[in-house]
């Protein structure tokens, strides 16, 4: 993100944060009205603990066979190619990993099919791990029935929104800034995980936040206008600061004596700006205030960088070093760092969007046999350390100067565009589908009871269908055995529940299509 980009929004807007995304002359011509929620309508009560939610998003649908092998024997019998012939996987992902296939195997010392049917080195090691110690739960039934569509756009669309009407609605984060909003009474006072209160919305500090740009998450609603410091705030991995008075474009460490004089210089005229105004401090408070929150940011920017990068104190350790927790040298794996690290040291940032950088697309039509196991355990590896981080987090201080003492309220949650059919294709990858994994991780004290209760476990169970030998092979819900299921709204539903919406499929409406909406995950529970 570039500096001067940042600064002239901080100039036409006299703001405080970061460009909020969502705001393109373009994207809003497009959105003559608005499907907009009923915020009246919600049911809402104080949590027990303010929720902060990351959201990452596998853009170009996953294949959903890393989180389930549990129908690979019927698959492999149906499917197009054979599974177990010459290919990429020879026998092994036909085989339990306790079995020994060392001697018909050039490629994996054992089978692929962990204890919960994970994919061994598709990031099932690392799921079985976090299963064992109660950190994540996997639903293998997400699936859409009232829209059942296989585009990106409109699935990636729906996901982002959480509502059918993917046209003229806002996104998820928007809708959450707008519930709270619009109930701002119920939130005053809430408890924040460091222990403090929660004040005037206007005062949170990066409430908002995606890493991954413009998305939808965070398209407006033009019917309900939201504050600008609800808004959906972007920034990098580094979190370099867009509002220093350093000489733009230049890196502190590179500055010569003539940059040095030129940035004291800078400071005292803004210092002698300062006091300047001091005295017409009463006529333009708006301005003035401004003024504070970007200094005050400026400074909790720098907070941020020194926990991800360390400074001269810690000798260059993290705040996850320092912890004992070590993240992949990947660049989605500082992606999540950098997430978890805003979400413990800024209890303050509530919802966070997340893609998947350095992963590549998980559109594995062709040779996906090849790319997406590396890329599912590179997911899972850094998603384990984040969840290592949380856990021992518990203590630290935050950038507030608090003491963080709830790390529970942290939810992540990974899902894609939708699923991908289950035979091998005769380009050795897989088609678009519908059935897919959601992956959530942490958040015991936030989820309902019900769905706490299910970290630690799978939810759902699935069946292969499709016509024998011909590329459409696929896997659906288990309804004759009872398997529940859920629409993607369902996570948009459950993420307000979370913060305190007894009735989230309120959110979830459309009159045209979904009148009645989709209830959290825990109704089927």
């Amino acid at each position: 993100m570039k500096r001067r980009n940042f600064l002239q929004y901080a100039s036409a807007m006299a703001a405080t944060r970061i460009i909020p995304v969502g705001l393109g002359v373009g994207a809003l011509a497009e959105r003559a009205h608005a499907a907009s929620p009923n915020y009246s309508q919600l049911n809402v009560s104080t949590p027990a603990v303010m929720p902060q939610v990351i959201n990452i998003f596998m853009y170009g649908g996953a294949s959903e066979l890393a989180g389930n092998l549990s129908n690979i024997a019927d698959i492999n019998l149906n499917s197009v190619n054979d599974y177990a012939s010459n290919n990429a996987f020879r026998s092994s992902i036909l085989s339990a990993s306790t079995d020994n296939l060392a001697a018909n195997r050039s490629r994996f010392n054992d089978g692929q099919i962990t204890a919960n049917n994970f994919w061994k080195e598709a990031g099932g090691t690392h799921m079985e791990d976090m299963l064992a110690s109660g950190d994540m739960a996997v639903y293998r039934t997400l699936l859409k029935q009232k829209s059942p569509t296989r585009s990106h756009r409109e699935s990636i669309f729906m996901s982002h929104k959480g509502t059918l009407d993917i046209e003229n609605s806002p996104g998820i984060g928007s809708r959450l800034a707008l519930m709270l909003s619009m109930h701002e009474n119920t939130f005053t006072g809430a408890t924040m995980a460091d222990g403090t209160s929660m004040g005037a919305l206007d005062d949170l500090v990066l409430p908002f936040v995606s890493f991954e740009g413009e998305t939808q998450t965070y398209s407006l609603d033009p019917a309900n206008p939201l504050p600008l410091s609800l808004r959906g705030l972007t920034m990098d991995n580094q979190f370099n600061n867009p509002y220093t008075r350093l000489i733009a474009g230049k890196n502190p460490n590179d500055l010569n004596a003539t940059d040095l004089a030129t940035e004291e210089m800078i400071n005292t005229l803004a210092k002698a700006r300062d006091i300047q105004l001091l005295s017409v401090r009463s006529k333009f408070g708006g301005a003035w205030d401004g003024f504070d929150k970007r200094d005050d940011l400026e400074g909790r920017m720098q907070n941020m960088q020194d926990l991800l990068n360390g400074n001269s104190d810690n000798d260059n350790s993290s705040s996850a070093d320092l912890l004992g927790v070590t993240y992949p040298n990947t660049s989605f794996a500082r992606q999540v760092e950098a997430a978890v690290t805003l979400a413990i040291h800024n209890p303050q940032t509530l919802y966070m969007a997340v893609g998947t950088p350095g992963l590549g697309g998980w559109d594995d039509h062709n040779n996906g046999v090849d790319r997406y196991p590396n890329r599912m355990n590179d997911l899972m590896e850094a998603i384990k350390a984040g969840m290592a981080h949380i856990r021992a987090s518990n203590g630290v201080t935050t950038i507030g100067g608090g003491t963080r003492t709830n790390t529970d309220n942290i939810v992540i949650n990974v899902f894609g565009d939708f699923g991908r059919l289950v035979n091998l294709n005769n380009s050795n990858g897989w088609d678009h589908a519908n059935n897919q994994n959601l992956y959530t991780f942490g958040g015991a004290a936030v989820r309902s009871t019900k769905e706490a209760a299910a970290l630690g476990t799978v939810v759902g169970t699935t069946i292969r269908e499709g016509r024998s030998k011909t590329n459409n092979q696929y896997t659906m819900p288990d309804i004759t055995g009872g398997s529940p299921t859920w629409e993607p709204m369902s996570v948009a539903s459950s993420i307000y529940g979370y913060f305190g919406a007894s009735n989230s499929e309120v959110m979830t409406r459309d009159e045209g299509s979904n009148p009645e909406g989709d209830r959290p995950f825990e109704d089927l529970l």
